[in-house]
């Protein structure tokens, strides 16, 4: 039955503690709203008239403005989870208020003044208790937990509304109207207990990872951050105008059926009928809530259910419009009361999502304290206009003219959405997709101090201004190309490989100086001593590479650069893309080979989509697709091995190394989709991803089904959760027993899972059958790592000592380095020594026999994976970091 209601609900498993106490405090809270709405707006119709509704409204922003300046500080001063304690607090004191003074029987002059007050009162929480409780919850929540878990706790509230405006219409003909405001001030009363518990069970959520809680932070401050927001985030404003004219055609509709319901009823009638109309609209809340608003969201997307509210009041205005009476009436109700709050409010917090994550709060308080009561100061004063000048027909005609602004107003809040979040992404992170990756350059004054300073050799100052000078004129220009000298090419090349930095530097000078574009059979030479080199000689290698610039060299370059750094790979594609046109089959080629490392196959897209996006764009839908498919495969592949860990070593490892391949795969997808322009910045599109902060990650999620289509985001959706696929594992296909995922991973192309496999299958299989199984695999351009291992397995290898697959299985295992990838930690095992070298390394054992692997192996390994990096740096700080 649970997974049942999980399913239905789309629910994790242990959610239900924390979904039903969320969940009870905003039936609480809403419950007490229900009996002093519907209690409250009877009483203000029978006593004063809907006639008086335009003065209300006039006089709701100087209350809200009260409020805001209030709450803001006590915000600042006291943070969110005392803010309900007050709240409460208030909310207890004011029923018991509201009882003592109707109980009182005032004067008639005073009588008028309460029941305004009262209205003023009901206003003034209406908006304070929504923005009270969204604030609250978004805070223990990221959008996408948001996104399952709001809708449910927004029908937590409307069952808590529908329950007091059922208790009104029920008992108004007997309750006094008084007792139903003591009876709110005894629901906020007990919901004091639950708010403690929430605060004491559960942890929030920073906004991002370099969230500033209480820290130097002042209401003065925070109003200037706000107002920063403001005039930096076009977003927000443009979102603001949404709630500022959606309050409007709200107060405009309120006036409407206010109007046409009052005619002819008792105040005990008025309450029946609100109760009844609340009960009504608030069961269809609840149902809205449960099984329609997260669907509309998972089908459509933030962004697009954004229209639905825009649409409704179009249409109700135009029904008043055309027809008028008690049916228009009860459509506006229900548009005001039923998808205003079902499905625009619980919206709308998905939406405050995009604005600037550092002022949320106070912006919301703002936004929500402010601009919307200033939308009722202008539809006040109008209607005060217009009740003497404008018959209900012309109203209507206006309220039409005003839902068409709305829309348009939403058309542009629309295209705004993904980039307000992909800026949110950034929040507590560097720019990680910034593409001013040219040296440094400084102006005459700056240049003249560096020289002064660096004329002082021996100082440390002096060193640090001659490395900021050399590095400033560093430019990656091809060296103009001699003619040839008698030096032998291959013997220069060869050259490259020695250990003597010095050596390397006078071949690289050799090269310079008699390499030219028909040199093209040293190019593959040139590109497997790539990893051997500095970053400086690697630098001028590319030049050497470029200036060749053939395109049958591509397949060659692709192979060796996925060992480099980021910054040397897109140095590549760039210089790739200068190939021209005769590139595009050989990039294309590179592109599609699945048997790729990822990172070769990012340069060739990345080159390609330079040189040609249209070729690009023809590829990438079903690349993208093919992509994802494959990762089920992957998926159900881990998932039959992992069933077997405990038999054999090997097969932890290759689970484990198909697990990488999965994720390595969604981020090769998302950095296609990138290029293509359907994503914001790849690389901070994956840290934020990968984010320890809940809310980050979730809206990186957020910004990907922004900006793909629905059918691709079903299938992205389950391998985006931080279980790394867990969830996408129950739905993967089944594709047989462990011997069919060995066949797989042995011909996959893959010298990790093609190692781990035949290690696998050497314990399982006779010598015979072994070799027979092998042999067919063994080719003579696979990587030395792999090809030594299959040939050590047959027994054709003589040579002694551990093996470099011995050496990869101990540094996944290691305490310090084993939480690297494994792509990672082979990089490691290529550089391990048998013998202690005399600095600094790092020890570990392997089939019984000590390994050392340099210090300063280590930190150039570190330098081209950044995953290996950010394990070190995690394993040198205990504090908690994002990646």
């Amino acid at each position: 039955m649970v997974e049942f209601l999980n399913r239905l609900f789309r629910l994790e498993r242990g959610e239900w503690p924390k979904l039903l106490q969320f969940g009870m405090f905003g039936f609480l809270l809403q419950m007490g709203m229900g009996v002093g709405f519907s209690a409250g707006d009877a009483a203000f119709l029978s006593n004063v008239g809907a006639d008086s509704l335009p003065l209300v409204f006039m006089l709701t922003p100087a209350v809200m403005l009260l409020y805001t300046v209030i709450f803001s500080y006590l915000l600042v001063r006291f943070s969110i989870d005392h803010m309900v304690e007050f709240t409460l607090a208030a909310l207890v004191a004011g029923g018991v208020t509201l009882f003592a003074l109707i109980n009182a029987d005032l004067a008639p002059e005073w009588n008028s003044t309460l029941y305004f007050a009262l209205k003023l009162y009901l206003a003034m929480w209406y908006i304070a208790l929504y923005s009270l409780f969204w604030n609250y919850t978004d805070a223990y929540f990221d959008i996408q937990d948001a996104k399952r878990l709001f809708p449910l706790f927004a029908a937590f509230c409307a069952l808590g509304t529908a329950t007091g405006a059922l208790i009104v219409g029920l008992t108004a003909e007997f309750v006094p109207m008084q007792y139903f405001f003591m009876l709110w001030a005894f629901i906020s009363l007990i919901t004091v207990p639950l708010a403690r518990l929430l605060r004491r069970r559960w942890r929030q959520i920073a906004e991002n990872d370099a969230d500033i809680h209480d820290e130097g932070v002042t209401a003065t401050s925070q109003m200037k951050a706000v107002a920063k927001a403001f005039g930096g985030s076009r977003y927000t404003i443009v979102f603001t105008l949404t709630l500022f004219f959606t309050l409007l055609l709200t107060n405009l509709a309120e006036y409407q059926y206010s109007m046409v319901l009052q005619e002819g009823r008792s105040e005990a009638e008025l309450a029946a009928l609100f109760g009844t109309l609340y009960a009504a609209s608030n069961i269809f809340n609840l149902v809205t809530c449960l099984f329609i608003f997260n669907r509309l969201v998972a089908r459509f997307g933030v962004r697009n259910v954004a229209f639905v509210q825009p649409l409704t009041y179009f249409a109700v205005f135009g029904y008043f419009f055309l027809q008028g009476g008690t049916g228009a009436a009860l459509a506006a109700f229900f548009a005001y009361h039923g998808v205003l709050n079902s499905i625009e409010y619980n919206n709308e917090n998905l939406l405050f999502n995009a604005v600037p994550s550092k002022v949320k709060r106070p912006l919301r308080t703002v936004v929500e304290g402010m601009a919307e009561p200033l939308a009722s100061l202008l539809a006040g004063g109008f209607l005060i206009y217009a009740a003497n000048h404008i018959d209900m027909r012309e109203l209507s005609g206006i309220g039409l003219i005003t839902g068409a602004v709305l829309i348009a107003i939403v058309v542009l809040l629309r295209q705004l959405y993904p980039s307000a979040m992909a800026t949110n992404m950034r929040q507590g992170w560097m720019n990680f997709g910034d593409s001013k990756m040219a040296a440094p350059k400084f102006d005459q004054e700056a240049t003249n101090l560096l020289q002064a300073e660096a004329a002082n050799a021996h100082s440390q100052s002096g060193v640090v201004a001659g490395q900021l000078l050399r590095a400033g004129q560093e430019q990656a220009s091809p060296a103009p190309a001699a003619a040839k000298t008698d030096v032998q090419l291959d013997v220069l090349v060869q050259q490259l490989g020695h250990v003597d930095r010095i050596m390397r530097d006078q071949a690289l000078d050799g090269l310079t100086a008699c390499v030219t574009a028909t040199d093209i059979h040293i190019v593959s030479p040139l590109t497997d001593k790539l990893p051997l080199l500095d970053q400086k000689q690697r630098r001028r290698v590319f030049d050497l590479l470029g200036r060749i610039c053939d395109s049958e060299a591509i397949p060659d370059i692709l192979a060796a650069a996925s060992g480099l750094s980021p910054r040397d790979r897109r140095r590549i594609a760039s210089m790739l893309a200068g190939i021209g046109e005769t590139a595009i089959p050989r990039l294309i080629g590179g592109l599609r080979d699945r048997t790729q490392p990822y990172r070769s196959r990012s340069i060739a897209a990345r080159a390609l989509a330079e040189l040609s996006y249209a070729q690009f764009a023809s590829q990438l839908d079903r690349l993208v697709k093919e992509e994802l498919h494959d990762t089920r495969r992957l998926l159900a592949g881990a998932r039959v091995l992992e069933k077997e860990t405990a038999e054999q070593a090997s097969l932890g490892l290759l689970a484990r190394a198909q697990r990488e391949r999965v994720g390595a795969s969604v981020d090769f997808a998302l950095e296609l989709l990138a290029i293509g322009g359907l994503l914001p910045n790849f690389d901070l599109l994956i840290v934020s991803l990968h984010s320890a902060n809940a809310k980050v990650r979730g809206n990186a999620i957020e910004s990907i089904e922004s900006g793909v289509s629905n059918s691709l985001f079903r299938l992205l959706e389950p391998l985006l959760g931080p279980q790394g696929g867990n969830t996408a594992m129950d739905e993967a296909e089944d594709i047989g027993d462990t011997a069919t995922v060995l066949d797989g991973a042995l011909s996959s192309g893959q010298p990790i899972e093609m190692a781990a496999a035949a290690d696998v299958l050497h314990e399982r299989l006779d010598p015979a059958a072994f070799t027979a199984r092998i042999q067919p695999v063994i080719e003579p351009d696979m990587p030395a790592f792999l090809r030594g291992h299959l040939l050590a397995l047959l027994g054709l290898n003589a040579t002694s000592g551990f093996r470099p697959f011995d050496i990869l299985v101990a540094l996944s295992r290691h305490a310090e380095l084993g939480g690297a990838t494994l792509e990672a930690l082979m990089a490691l095992a290529d550089r391990a020594q048998a013998e202690k070298p005399t600095e600094d390394a790092i020890i570990g054992t392997a089939d019984g026999m000590p390994f050392w692997v340099p210090q300063k192996a280590l930190a150039d390994v570190a330098s081209r994976y950044p995953d290996l990096a950010l394990v070190i740096l995690k394993t040198q700080d205990g504090r908690q970091y994002a990646a």
